[in-house]
């Protein structure tokens, strides 16, 4: 004969209940914390990442400037010459000494504008915003030297384009110099007395043009080169970029003195 017994019901007490959820919580915290650490560990790695891109930008940049102030040394001294040629003839008749040759390649050489697009770039998708405020606060005083080339560079344009236009009038040309297609200068024995002012003082505008840029340019390599040798902030980039520049006085009894660059 089988014995039936009623099945025993098992018993929850408070203290079962605290322990289950206490399990529970544990197991989320837990479950948070491998993600943060994880998200933070990529966070890292994205910004390790950016910075070396950033980094690699810069020399990249320092590089190209290097090239271009190369260039931009014999355009001006090409222009020089043409300059000089072109006063000789508009204040003696004569053309001593005689403008470069037609086909001089240092009048169609382009230069190559400094990039960033990596800053841009981590700009667009927020990563930018992994990096320390002091480092974002430093690369921003490249940014500004960067934009104010651009500013030059495009003064530049305008001062080529006006003396092509100029030479249009003597001198039919598909070509257009400062895009590096062959434009070859007008003869100057068919401009007039006044043609050949308004051109001296084009050409002079042009050689302001270039110089200004240059400048420019040199300013943007500094500070470049300022935040790539260990610039700790704007102050100290500053120093590093100007050193030969000090800050404004304070004192209003006295003129002010030169500032720091923008």
């Amino acid at each position: 004969m089988l014995d039936v017994h009623v099945p025993h019901k098992s018993e929850h007490t408070w203290t079962d209940f605290i322990v289950h959820i206490a399990t529970i919580t544990v197991g989320l915290f837990i479950a948070i914390g491998l993600e943060q650490t994880v998200e933070y560990f990529h966070h890292l790695h994205q910004r390790h990442q950016l910075e070396e891109d950033l980094r690699d930008e810069l020399r990249t940049n320092l590089r190209r400037d290097a090239d271009d102030f190369r260039i931009f040394g014999q355009i001006r001294a090409y222009t020089v010459e043409l300059k000089s040629a072109v006063s000789a003839r508009r204040t003696s008749g004569v053309s001593p000494p005689a403008p470069p040759a037609a086909n001089d390649s240092r009048r169609s050489q382009i230069p190559t504008a400094p990039s960033l697009a990596i800053w841009e770039a981590a700009k667009l998708d927020a990563t930018i915003t992994l990096l320390p405020s002091g480092e974002i606060d430093l690369l921003n005083g490249v940014v500004l030297q960067h934009n104010l080339t651009f500013n030059a560079i495009d003064d530049f344009q305008h001062a080529a384009f006006a003396l092509e236009s100029f030479e249009e009038r003597f001198a039919d040309s598909p070509g257009a110099f400062d895009m590096g297609y062959p434009a070859p200068p007008p003869p100057l024995d068919i401009m007039s007395s006044a043609d050949l002012a308004q051109y001296e003082a084009l050409l002079a505008a042009y050689i302001k043009a270039i110089d200004r840029l240059t400048v420019r340019l040199h300013f943007f390599d500094r500070v470049t080169r300022g935040v790539l040798d260990g610039a700790t902030d704007r102050i100290d980039l500053n120093r590093r970029a100007f050193p030969d520049h000090k800050p404004p006085s304070l004192d209003m009894s006295s003129p002010p003195e030169r500032s720091t660059p923008q």
